[in-house]
């Protein structure tokens, strides 16, 4: 096991890598590496580098790549998540937990019970660095997307693109189908979903999926979920 940090492609120059912000602060101040110590980076998207720090300033630090390596994806089936954004900081434990738990993309989208009324640029933003965070913490070396639907009719676009969606509802199946190279998995707000809502995503294909007779908050149900979906793919 090794520190892993991030730096996005366009960090990454020829056979150079530069570090800055946040994660130059990590860097420096939390593991405090030196000058010519060995670190290893990622950008993201599956390539892992083995670099040698060759300048550490206050603003930025560089790195000298020695080693490229593409590391497949361990899970053997693509999955997203949908949700409702939440109130205070549940979404940050939504993106941190799912994430460790390899969801390839999130889609936080505003339904009819909303109790946010929007997903702004600036909380999508820290809700990507939340992912940043726990993709490194877990070693893994994919970043998920936060890709963000305005309201319920958005989100319907993106259901065609999967093998399967699931919503989570105590009135659905508790077996998860399987042989899917993709699943969409659906957590709505604390209220449940509008009769209507629900019925257009049954008219779009969805499978409701139950988690159990207790009604569980949204983000233990993204959690549980995901997880069980996971586990009945053998990728958990």
């Amino acid at each position: 096991m090794h520190n892993l940090f991030y730096a996005s492609s366009h960090k990454i120059k020829g056979d150079k890598i530069t570090i800055d912000r946040e994660e130059l602060h990590h860097v420096r101040n939390v593991l405090r590496v030196r000058q010519g110590d060995i670190v290893w980076i990622t950008d993201g998207s599956g390539n892992r580098y083995q670099t040698k720090i060759t300048e550490l300033g206050k603003i930025k630090l560089t790195a000298h790549i020695l080693e490229k390596t593409y590391v497949k994806r361990l899970s053997t089936v693509n999955l997203e998540l949908a949700f409702v954004p939440l109130k205070s900081s549940r979404n940050d434990i939504i993106i941190e937990k799912c994430t460790e738990l390899s969801v390839s993309k999130f889609h936080p989208f505003i339904s009819k019970y909303s109790v946010v009324p929007q997903m702004t640029e600036q909380k999508a933003g820290r809700l990507q660095r939340i992912a940043v965070s726990a993709m490194l913490q877990s070693q893994q070396y994919y970043l998920p997307d936060i890709i963000v639907s305005e309201n319920v009719d958005a989100l319907f676009e993106a259901c065609s693109d999967f093998d399967l969606v699931l919503v989570a509802n105590r009135k659905g199946s508790l077996q998860v189908p399987r042989g899917a190279g993709s699943v969409l998995y659906i957590v709505g707000p604390e209220g449940g979903f509008d009769d209507a809502e629900l019925e257009k995503f049954q008219g779009n294909g969805a499978q409701l999926l139950s988690l159990g007779q207790n009604r569980l908050r949204s983000e233990t149900a993204a959690i549980v979920g995901i997880s069980k979906i996971l586990a009945a793919y053998g990728a958990i």
